[in-house]
């Protein structure tokens, strides 16, 4: 099939003009799978509690066919309301409606069924159009662990049933994607009952070229200038990156820098940058950027910076966001656990310090400061062209191709 067009039914409820992380790793590697046609079911940006971003908007029109949004008054109390005890996520109530639109585009037209999350609750509606048509193909792929996720908090019965979901989610899909091979390993590891090894795929995030400004103009500032984007939450605190500047703001022997932060939570990033004094002197809030407008503002800074939480074991994640940052091809320095982010920066030739190790994070920055500005960093374009979305998508097919082919020698 690999020469000929593939019609696709992907179910994701993260998905444009929704502003997460997720949404946009979606649009992009759906779009790349070459000679395939895709079909979309999503939930309204109307579900969510953050404002829409309408920045891909061309993208995705240009790149898909037919895209079904699930609305309703009555749906869109699931963002508004801050705790929702229900497991594996809120969503899980947009079930009915996400099976009933995945039905009316008829599945069995399509060549096979991939469904992405997060939220894991989108499986839940594949599980019921796999019973109605069980020789449609179903990938289901995985951008996060399901259950004892990293921030999820334990509620009776509800947590257990939602194992049970997962268990039921992992033994039933044809083909599972993981984003690392590490988190593969992890969900292979929460199966111990059924070998789903064989059906276990790693298919990275990858960026889109496309989307980066080809010349983009650099101010004369005279300043290293350093960007982080993203969103602090729980443990993923700036507190180590702000202490090691605010440490480094007195070193007379450091060409001049100034850092500036993207994304939610501006009152309580300055908030914490007002506890670190000299420190405010080089750091800035830029606020919030639509996703194409902040992989242009990439393309600006001298350094790019990560800022994880510390994990007790090895890491089993690769932030879609350094993902992004090497579209931009700018030097990386990253506060970051033993894993695959820290692997992939240090490949790259950048800088990757433990969130733990104050002294050595401080350390790695100068470091990183004094190479970049006397021009002395470089990176490794062969590293990071492995992460183009052309090479993603033509991955993603012929994990596809396999599916659709032993599917139906077995039927």
């Amino acid at each position: 099939m690999a020469d000929t067009t593939m019609r696709v039914l992907c179910m994701g409820y993260c998905f444009p003009p929704v502003a997460s992380p997720e949404s946009f790793v979606t649009s992009k590697t759906m779009a790349a799978i070459p000679g395939a046609e895709v079909d979309v079911v999503a939930a309204s940006a109307a579900l969510f509690p953050q404002p829409p971003d309408h920045s891909l908007d061309d993208y995705v029109t240009a790149k898909f066919g037919r895209i079904e949004r699930i609305d309703g008054m009555h749906l869109r109390i699931l963002g508004k309301i801050s705790r929702l005890p229900i497991r594996p996520d809120r969503y899980l109530l947009l079930t009915g409606a996400a099976r009933a639109r995945a039905e009316a585009l008829n599945p069995g037209k399509y060549d096979c069924l991939v469904t992405r999350s997060q939220y894991h609750s989108v499986h839940a509606a594949a599980r019921h159009l796999k019973r109605r048509y069980p020789d449609l193909p179903w990938v289901a792929c995985f951008s996060d662990p399901w259950s004892g996720g990293t921030y999820e908090r334990t509620i009776p019965v509800a947590s257990t049933w939602s194992r049970a979901l997962e268990r039921k989610v992992l033994q039933e899909a044809d083909t599972l994607i993981f984003p690392t091979s590490e988190m593969r390993d992890h969900f292979i590891s929460q199966e111990p009952k059924t070998d789903i090894t064989k059906k276990s795929h790693v298919v990275a995030h990858g960026f889109d070229p496309k989307l980066y400004t080809d010349d983009p103009i650099l101010p004369s500032s005279g300043k290293v200038r350093l960007g982080i984007f993203g969103t602090f939450y729980g443990p993923r605190t700036p507190r180590h990156l702000l202490k090691a500047i605010d440490r480094l703001a007195g070193d007379k022997s450091l060409p001049k820098f100034s850092l500036e932060t993207f994304g939610l939570g501006g009152e309580a990033f300055k908030r914490e940058l007002a506890q670190f004094g000299d420190a405010g002197n080089h750091v800035a809030h830029g606020g919030i950027l639509p996703h194409t407008a902040a992989l242009n503002r990439m393309t600006a800074c001298d350094i790019l910076v990560i800022s994880d939480a510390p994990t007790p074991t090895r890491s089993i994640f690769l932030t879609s966001k350094v993902v992004d940052y090497l579209g931009a091809g700018r030097p990386i320095f990253a506060i970051t656990p033993e894993g695959p982010t820290k692997d992939l920066v240090e490949q790259l030739g950048g800088w990757a310090v433990d969130p733990r190790d104050g002294t050595s994070i401080a350390h790695l920055l100068a470091d990183a400061i004094r190479k970049v500005g006397s021009s002395e960093a470089t990176i490794s374009k062969a590293v990071s062209n492995e992460y183009r979305i052309d090479r993603i998508g033509r991955h993603f097919r012929d994990i596809l191709d396999a599916t659709i082919a032993s599917k139906a020698s077995a039927t």
